[in-house]
């Protein structure tokens, strides 16, 4: 896996939304990822895709999705409740011809973004991720190494142990990347774990037992959450949560490691929640506090930064590009970075790429995700990494689920 195999252009918005405000760029109002504008002049708007037979004309008030800028001309969709339909209409018209509404996402990057930071860190980043059915390692080797067949990587914030759930076997292993300590394995009942995550000082591991019995109606509320101390001489799994929604998911510990946050998925009631470690509820939060509204999944992820008590990745359902509503059969996903403090967010993905699976340096400063590129049609997840400010977007070749620690 060559380091850089390609650098993706500064992205997003750049050149997207060039409609100012009196503070300058403004934070605007998103829906399903995309910029909504209202048509306050439609005389030279122009039917550019989508079927011709029958189109209606955009009139003044229509609200309308910004796909792209160029040249000061706009391309837009109407604006639908839900994704957009292959057969969806697109027009061309003057960008002065659109007005943007009031909103919680902003245009262009926010004050609030992280600077992106030491870029030689990058090389000391220790990324593991699956390439099915193996679990790989990248290290700054010439090529990844196989470590086992298994599922959901996790790496510890110093880069030296990897955990995963073995495909023989279920449970939790644990093994040294500097081959200093024998493996170690935790068994689960049911074996079946998933959501593996190492607290910010590496000390504490923790993962979701899976027990979904489908036996049984609705799925109940059977799911927990163990967690061993990796400094003691022969840990022993504890639960530090019991009885959750299948639907609920474990999103990590928060930065000082003394609470667990968890995606608690339930159609338009969905909350993020923060559960101390004695299982009791802190406080939460409806998702609707984070983005303008998105298409709800309960893959949905909310990451919260190593690197600042104020700052969420989230990754939500957006609109996909027209160019892969033909063979993608599903909405797209996108990453947005979330900021407490001001109660706004920001789009760090392009549209060409379905982003899904981000996982956090431990400074805070890089993400690393799968994604879904545009083209070729149908192809596989790649992985990438970027700033956290969403510059410097790189390919890093194929994978899935990636989790990643820094070397000191």
């Amino acid at each position: 896996m060559p380091a850089l195999v390609r650098a993706w252009p500064a992205l997003l918005l750049a050149g997207l939304l060039l409609v100012p405000t009196g503070n300058g760029w403004a934070q605007i109002l998103f829906q399903y990822g995309e910029p909504v504008m209202t048509v306050r002049d439609a005389g030279q708007a122009k039917l550019v895709g989508g079927p011709q037979k029958g189109a209606p004309p955009l009139a003044i008030g229509d609200k309308v999705f910004l796909h792209e800028v160029h040249d000061g001309w706009a391309t837009v969709e109407p604006a639908a409740p839900e994704a957009l339909p292959i057969s969806a209409r697109r027009y061309r018209l003057p960008l002065t011809a659109l007005a943007s509404q009031p909103g919680k996402t902003y245009a262009e990057r926010p004050d609030w973004a992280p600077a992106p930071g030491d870029a030689t860190l990058a090389a000391r980043d220790v990324l593991a991720y699956e390439d099915s059915p193996w679990i790989m390692v990248y290290d700054g080797a010439a090529k990844p190494r196989r470590i086992a067949k298994g599922t959901s990587p996790a790496v510890s914030p110093d880069g030296s142990l990897l955990a995963y759930t073995p495909a023989a076997g279920g449970g939790v292993s644990v093994v040294d990347l500097n081959g200093r300590a024998k493996p170690r394995h935790f068994a689960a009942k049911p074996p079946e774990v998933r959501e593996i995550h190492f607290s910010r000082d590496g000390h504490r591991l923790a993962w979701r037992v899976d027990d979904r019995r489908p036996a049984e109606p609705n799925l109940g509320a059977y799911d927990r959450i163990e967690a061993v101390e990796l400094s003691q001489a022969d840990p022993k799994p504890a639960v530090l949560a019991a009885d959750l929604p299948v639907y609920d998911s474990f999103q990590g510990f928060t930065r000082d490691g003394t609470a667990l946050v968890l995606f608690a998925y339930d159609n338009d009631s969905s909350q993020v929640r923060w559960m101390g470690l004695d299982g009791k509820t802190l406080r939460q939060e409806p998702i609707t506090a984070f983005t303008d509204k998105t298409l709800l999944s309960s893959a949905d992820q909310y990451r919260p930064s190593p690197g600042g008590d104020n700052l969420m990745l989230v990754e939500s359902g957006v609109n996909p590009s027209p160019a892969m509503r033909p063979w993608l059969n599903d909405t797209g996903e996108a990453l947005f970075l979330y900021d407490a403090a001001s109660g706004t967010n920001y789009r760090l993905t392009p549209r060409s790429i379905v982003a899904v699976a981000p996982a956090w340096t431990p400074d805070g400063q890089r993400i690393y995700f799968a994604g879904l590129p545009e083209a070729p049609a149908n192809g596989r997840h790649r992985l990438y990494r970027m700033n956290a400010d969403g510059t410097g977007l790189t390919e890093l070749g194929k994978g899935f689920g990636p989790s990643v620690g820094t070397r000191p």
